[in-house]
C-alpha cells in the first residue's frame, strides 16, 4: 500500500488566521461567544468548546458586554449591528478574501448594479454578502436560476470564494449570453482553486482518494465532486471513520483535505490507513 498526501492540505490562510486569533482571545477570556460554527470542522469546534467557546444560534443568546467572535465566513450586517448595540467586545476574524467581496458588494451597490451572487443560498458567506446589497442582489446556484432574470438590467457578478469553479464558469457563460451589459468579478479564493488543481493532479497518480474535512464544509464537498469524476473517493471527517474494507483492491491511496481541516487530522488519517494494513508511519 502506497500513500501520497496531496500538496496544500491543512488550514488555508484565512482559517489559520481565524483559529489562531480565537485561541489568543481565549487566553484572556474564560468564555467567548460565536454565532454559528467559526469554521466547518467538528474536531476544531469541539476543541474550542472545551476551552470555553460557546456557539449560539441567535445573537440574543449572547449576554450583553460579552466577548464575541465573528467567524471566518463573516456575518450579515444586521447581526453585526445587533452585536454593537448589545455592547459586545467584537473580534472580527472574517477571512480577508471574503472581506474583499464585502467591500466590492457595497461599491457595486452604490454604483447601481443589479448584483448576481453565484454561490450556495444557505452558505453563511453568501448570506453575509447578500446583506450588504440593500436588497439589490439575487443568489444563483445553477443556470436554471437565471430564467426569471430581466436581460435589460446592468449586472455585476461575484462568486462565493469556495464555489465549484466549473459551475461558476457555466453560470457566468449563461449570464453573459442572456444579459450583454454584465461585468464579472472572479472572487473565487485562489488558495482553494490551487488546492483543487493539486487534487486533480493527484487523482491521476492514485487509484483511490480520501478527502478529509467537515461534512458541512462547502470547499471540502467541492473537492469531492471535482475528483470523483477521476477516481473513487470517500469523504471522512476523521480517521475513526476508516475501515480496512474501504481499501479492497487499492494499491495507491491519495489523501487531500478541505481548507478547514487541521494538518494533524490529515496525518492521523495517513497513520490509520497504514495501521489497517500492519504498517507503521
Amino acid at each position: 500500500m502506497e500513500i501520497i498526501v496531496g500538496k496544500n492540505t491543512g488550514f488555508c490562510s484565512g482559517v489559520r488566521k481565524a483559529i489562531s486569533g480565537t485561541q489568543e482571545v481565549l487566553e484572556h477570556n474564560k468564555k467567548i461567544f460565536c454565532l454559528g460554527e467559526i469554521i466547518h470542522n467538528p474536531s476544531v469546534v469541539a476543541s474550542l468548546k472545551r476551552r470555553g467557546m460557546v456557539f449560539v444560534d441567535d445573537i440574543s443568546e449572547v449576554p450583553e458586554g460579552a466577548t464575541f467572535i465573528i467567524r471566518s465566513h463573516g456575518l450579515p450586517s444586521d447581526i453585526i449591528n445587533s452585536a454593537v448595540k448589545r455592547r459586545l467586545h467584537i473580534h472580527d476574524f472574517t477571512c480577508p478574501k471574503v472581506k474583499k467581496i464585502h467591500r466590492l458588494a457595497i461599491e457595486l451597490t452604490e454604483k447601481g448594479y443589479a448584483i448576481i451572487i453565484i454561490g450556495n443560498t444557505s452558505h453563511p458567506e453568501v448570506k453575509a454578502i447578500l446583506s450588504l446589497t440593500r436588497g439589490n442582489a439575487r443568489v444563483v446556484e445553477k443556470t436554471e436560476d437565471l430564467d426569471s432574470f430581466p436581460p435589460e438590467h446592468q449586472y455585476a457578478v461575484v462568486v462565493q470564494t469556495t464555489f465549484n469553479p466549473l459551475s461558476f464558469s457555466d453560470i457566468v457563460r449563461e449570464v453573459v449570453l442572456r444579459a450583454k451589459n454584465t461585468v464579472v468579478y472572479n472572487t473565487l479564493c485562489e488558495e482553494t482553486v490551487k488546492r483543487q488543481r493539486k487534487a486533480l493532479t493527484l487523482a491521476e497518480e492514485v487509484d483511490f482518494i480520501v478527502v478529509v474535512g467537515g461534512k458541512n464544509s462547502s470547499n471540502t464537498k467541492t473537492l469531492c465532486s471535482i475528483v470523483e469524476n477521476k477516481v473513487p473517493v470517500i469523504h471522512v471527517e476523521g480517521a475513526d471513520e476508516l475501515e480496512k474494507k474501504m481499501f479492497n483492491g487499492v494499491q495507491k491511496v491519495g489523501i487531500i483535505s478541505g481548507a478547514s481541516t487541521p494538518e494533524e487530522e490529515v496525518q492521523k488519517v495517513r497513520s490509520t490507513i497504514l495501521g489497517l494494513f500492519g504498517y507503521t508511519s
